[in-house]
């Protein structure tokens, strides 16, 4: 179906806030649970929800619909503007907070760091390498100070490609949907073929391109006015059993799962997350009063696990309920004190164009 003109054609009420959180949450909690050594009976259920693939639709469909609603023609400069200031201040303050807290656990006095090396590191993770993992790091906790900052940049190269991404889509559709295919076919290889264990295969794994399918995906959607129209239509139990059928049979198929979802799960899980978006869509704001604390609970969750860990705090309930309630604390500081006032500046960028 060929989308008309224009994007997302829904009301601007939706649950995409609350969705985000549970994506948040589902991380938060399954590295949690498993790096602490604590079974958790359901978590397999919550597993077959995976928060990173359910970002990048999310991300996919706001961030194309963001970037096509800016009609002046300073569009690249408020699109980018906006984008640093959603991202970095918190992203700053948590490698930040990420730094203080391996101080107190008392690691770097068990290792030897040279200026070089801090160097190196600290460039990385301030600028789009958060993926790098130093060597000095690997005996602390779980070896990784906090792994799943490996998706932010993933989102920024999201972000780089979104102008490309709407251009081609304009004026080569039939280009646009080719690279799609393609894109698909580097996913399934990535899930299936990438062990990620040279640099090489590493480096892939963190690219856009075996997840921008997913990205592409959102977007599509968000231009689509026909098939969001089609899909509010149906009852949400009709996605959701498809999608839990599909992701049971790929469980135990083995045809990817977790982040590296199958294309038909995948899709299924596009659409239960779109209809769940517009279902009740009053509900978000009714249980989270415009406090968006996802970003902060996806960032801010390991450093406090690695902290715990280190300092063997781990192996109960209780102190993964305490890990888990420190990071909503600091994710709701970091909402009210850092982001919320960051994006207030957005506005400004906006009056200015």
């Amino acid at each position: 179906m060929m989308p008309r003109t224009g994007t997302s054609s829904v009301q601007t009420r939706n649950n995409f806030d609350l969705i985000r959180l549970f994506a948040a949450a589902q991380v938060a909690v399954s590295h949690a649970a498993d790096w602490m050594h604590v079974p958790l009976p359901w978590l397999n259920i919550l597993g077959y929800f995976p928060g990173v693939p359910i970002f990048f639709f999310i991300s996919g469909y706001l961030i194309y619909q963001s970037y096509a609603n800016i009609k002046t023609p300073d569009r690249l400069r408020i699109f980018t503007i906006n984008r640093i200031l959603r991202l970095f201040p918190a992203l700053y303050i948590c490698i930040v907070f990420s730094l203080v807290l391996t101080y107190f656990s008392g690691y770097f006095s068990t290792v030897q760091i040279t200026f070089k090396q801090w160097l190196l590191w600290l460039a990385t993770q301030f600028s789009f390498l958060q993926f790098f993992n130093p060597d000095f790091m690997r005996a602390y906790a779980t070896g990784k100070l906090n792994a799943s900052l490996w998706t932010i940049t993933v989102e920024l190269q999201f972000y780089v490609l979104t102008p490309f991404i709407f251009f081609l889509w304009q004026k080569y559709r039939k280009i646009s949907v080719c690279l799609f295919i393609i894109f698909i076919g580097l996913n399934t290889a990535n899930s299936m073929l990438n062990p990620r264990v040279s640099t090489l295969e590493k480096l892939f794994n963190v690219s856009f391109a075996p997840w921008i399918a997913m990205f592409a995906l959102g977007a599509y959607i968000s231009t689509n006015k026909g098939l969001q129209e089609k899909i509010l239509k149906t009852h949400i139990l009709v996605p959701l059993s498809l999608y839990m059928l599909s992701y049971y049979f790929a469980l135990h198929a083995d045809l990817g799962t977790h982040n590296s979802i199958n294309l038909i799960s995948f899709i299924l899980l596009g659409w239960l997350i779109f209809k769940a978006a517009y279902t009740l869509p009053n509900l978000s704001e009714s249980l989270l009063h415009k406090n968006d604390i996802s970003y902060g609970i996806y960032i801010y969750h390991m450093p406090i696990v690695n902290f715990m860990i280190y300092k063997q705090m781990s192996g109960s309930y209780l102190y993964l309920i305490i890990a888990m309630v420190m990071t909503t604390a600091i994710a709701l500081l970091s909402w009210r004190l850092i982001e919320k006032p960051a994006l207030r500046l957005k506005k400004i960028s906006l009056r200015r164009a």
